[in-house]
């Protein structure tokens, strides 16, 4: 047995796990890649700290993170479609939809036609969504106050203006198949 352990490999500190028995794929040279530098390493950081810290906040109220944006959104901005909800709420449709259905359960969201356009549905909070929309705002207020705590106000508008133009650039798609470097 001592003779077994004598003869394995030891690894060096900084190897990682053994690859042993993993094929070796030939590969282009390697790309430099420092994960701390790159934006959106710190916004999922960021927000997945803020969803979980908003989850535990919002458990008394029955509510979870996508039904606070909807609830939110809907508080800030009357009378918007599905798809402006899922855009403005960055919330995938399947899940849009799993949360307005319980919303609508709850007796705190209505879903309304549009008089213009019938494939359309629109949503509203009802008197029961708005007020509680407006008891998790102080809840939300206070959570985004400690996210920007230490920053100088200019740095924050600064912050939303920068974010808005990402979004705004990334809102016009490459070309099928380009690269784009920093992926």
């Amino acid at each position: 047995m001592a003779e077994r352990t004598q003869n394995r490999r030891r690894r060096k500190p900084d190897e990682g796990p053994s690859t042993r028995g993993v094929p070796v794929v030939a590969t282009a040279a390697r790309i430099p890649f420092d994960v701390e530098r790159h934006f959106f390493f710190w916004f999922t950081q960021v927000i997945a700290r803020r969803d979980r810290q908003l989850n535990d906040a919002l458990k008394p109220y029955g509510v979870r993170v996508p039904e606070w944006r909807v609830l939110g959104l809907l508080y800030s901005r009357r009378g918007l479609s599905m798809s402006e909800v899922a855009d403005f709420a960055s919330i995938d449709p399947t899940t849009l939809s799993r949360s307005v259905a319980g919303l609508v359960r709850e007796g705190l969201v209505v879903r309304i036609a549009d008089t213009a356009d019938k494939r359309v549905t629109r949503l509203a909070l009802t008197a029961a969504g708005t007020r509680l929309a407006a008891r998790i705002l102080p809840i939300v207020f206070r959570l985004n106050d400690a996210a920007v705590a230490g920053l100088p106000e200019p740095m924050v508008d600064l912050l939303r203006w920068a974010l808005a133009r990402m979004r705004d650039n990334l809102q016009v798609s490459l070309p099928a198949g380009a690269d784009a470097p920093g992926g």
